[in-house]
């Protein structure tokens, strides 16, 4: 064992405390709960020590050589201290959440278990620096993270728990086929190493084994066509797991992405071409989902894949444009922050509302956010975050992607027509995104509702809550006022892992406020024509929100479950 031993223990200390949580919940339900929201504050002082560690330049290592035989390293640069340290964040703050949310629930000691064993699989994967490490993690994580979605252990539940296991297992079977595939030399070499493990590597002998990962990177991260567990996962599972479902374990797909693609193929276009279009396809079927959708966290859940998407797109073209790729790398880390701050926000919202009205269907909660300015200010936050409004951060790192993508499109020659396509199918996607959270914001905030007329005396959310989600929302103002300081400071902090080269960048020129402008316009007549004329009605409650999605977009039910009761009985047929 050498190097930094603040590293293992990060990894540790959720994992014993899990094993603390069950027995103390088994006496007293809270009980679990109030160390599951200790255990999370100290692993986040512990990482906020090695961020700032980080910030200051020190890389941190750990390495166990004999550690389960295939040995365990880990390393904290900018990138990956930043990203164990928001993931900390995250469940510190879902933690305190809930402490209100599971009052009179059951199963409460299982869902701290979990949950603490899930957030060490998570600072394992960010903290990995070696291929074999990360995969351990990221199976770990799939595994821990089931019980959040067969929680309530309804129909529903089992059925959304049963299609996360079974593509988690498939992706699992994928990236083990894709890590025999690989030169030893790959598997045993370290991130930390630096720039370009694979060089030594034959690009041909790589992709095969590449693309296979990528099927189980992928799916944890939501990218078409393997979302189709995300829709199902998010209503069914508690709230403050939805936000870390979201916020969190989609990022750690993402992360096994920017791997593949930073530290084995940086220089092979056709990946990074791949990629690309693979993120614009599940930015606008996100989109599309999310718009057409009726209940609250299944918008959300759409609306995670979409934004996915967003990132994707800056993925492919980090590869893309070569040693300009100073913009797109920042924008991916700078959406990558973004968006888990949005999704936190967004579902623990939906987890205040779920709480008193017992239901997230739009017809269900229409004017629950009536009378309550705090909980207003939150949502309103993370809604023109997401939507892109200028002064919001979400308009700083979707300007940074925009750039990458049309720096890319001046390289090529003329008659680039399909990327030209690309980049107006991202100005309507951040309109549609823009169309669906207006949707819901009118429903929730200006939306009249018999069922919430009389609101209970009761607080709506513990004080806790309240200044937490508060405190986070106003990071969101302050990245969005500040670009340059918050932005340009992750894209510094990230550019050792991301090997690239990162300039101050100026956020609001004419150019970019027209492109903010545009889509917002388009966003807004989305929202009048689309969801008041074709998505929604008058009738003598108020506005009722009508489900007119095709059952034909439901690749779950259309396509891989019919394909795999076929292979069954092939399989015993044969």
């Amino acid at each position: 064992m050498q190097g930094n031993l603040w590293l293992p223990v990060a990894v540790a200390l959720p994992m014993l405390g899990a094993l603390a949580a069950y027995p103390l919940g088994r006496r007293r339900a809270r009980h679990a709960l109030i160390c599951m929201a200790a255990v999370s504050a100290a692993a986040f002082a512990v990482l906020s020590l090695i961020l700032w560690r980080a910030v200051h330049g020190e890389t941190l290592t750990f390495a166990w050589g004999n550690f389960c035989v295939m040995g365990l390293t880990l390393a904290a640069d900018g990138f990956r201290a930043l990203y164990a340290w928001l993931a900390a964040l995250m469940w510190a703050v879902s933690s305190a959440f809930s402490l209100s949310y599971f009052q009179n629930k059951h199963h409460v000691p299982r869902y701290a278990f979990f949950t603490l064993l899930t957030l060490s699989a998570v600072i394992g994967i960010f903290l990995s620096d070696q291929l074999l490490t990360t995969i351990v993690f990221f199976e770990i994580m799939s595994l821990a993270s089931y019980p959040w979605l067969a929680h309530e252990a309804t129909p529903e539940a089992m059925r959304a728990a049963q299609s996360y296991l079974c593509i988690a297992i498939i992706g699992g079977l994928c990236l083990l086929l894709g890590l025999l595939l690989l030169p030893l030399s790959l598997l045993t070499a370290r991130y930390s190493a630096g720039y370009g493990v694979a060089e030594s590597a034959e690009s041909s002998c790589l992709l095969l084994p590449a693309i296979l990962m990528l099927v189980g990177f992928g799916a944890k991260a939501g990218a078409f066509p393997l979302h189709v567990w995300l829709p199902r996962a998010h209503p069914v599972a508690p709230a403050p797991a939805s936000a870390l479902l979201s916020g969190m374990l989609l990022k750690t797909g993402v992360f096994g992405i920017l791997l593949l693609s930073v530290k084995f193929l940086q220089g092979i276009a056709a990946w990074h071409t791949l990629i690309f279009w693979i993120g614009v396809i599940t930015m606008v079927a996100g989109a599309a989902l999310a718009l057409l959708s009726v209940e609250m966290k299944r918008i959300l859940a759409c609306s995670s894949m979409s934004q996915i998407g967003f990132i994707l797109i800056g993925v492919g073209l980090y590869g893309l444009l070569g040693d300009q790729n100073g913009v797109a790398a920042q924008g991916i880390v700078g959406h990558m922050v973004n968006h888990s701050l949005f999704k936190l926000v967004l579902f623990l919202c939906a987890g205040v509302a779920a709480m008193r009205s017992h239901s997230l269907r739009l017809d269900d909660i229409r004017g629950f956010g009536r009378g309550k300015p705090l909980l207003h200010f939150i949502f309103l936050s993370a809604m023109l975050g997401i939507a892109g409004v200028p002064l919001w951060s979400g308009f700083a790192s979707k300007t940074l992607l925009h750039e990458g993508l049309t720096a890319y499109i001046r390289m090529l020659p003329e008659g680039a027509w399909a990327y030209t396509a690309a980049e107006w199918l991202f100005i309507l996607s951040g309109a549609v995104t823009v169309a669906y959270m207006l949707k819901l914001y009118v429903c929730l905030f200006w939306e009249h509702g018999e069922e919430n007329a009389e609101q209970p005396k009761t607080p709506y959310i513990a004080k806790g809550s309240a200044w937490l989600l508060a405190g986070c929302a106003a990071l969101i103002w302050g990245i969005g006022l500040f670009p340059s300081a918050f932005m340009d400071g992750i894209g510094r902090l990230s550019a050792g892992f991301l090997q690239a080269e990162f300039e101050p960048v100026r956020y609001f020129t004419a150019e970019s406020l027209r492109g903010a402008a545009l889509s917002i316009g388009i966003g807004l007549l989305i929202y009048w024509l689309v969801v008041r004329g074709l998505l929604s009605d008058r009738d003598t409650g108020g506005r009722r929100y009508i489900d007119r999605k095709p059952a034909w977009l439901d690749l779950e039910d259309r396509v891989y479950r019919p394909l795999m009761k076929a292979m069954a009985t092939a399989v015993t047929v044969c």
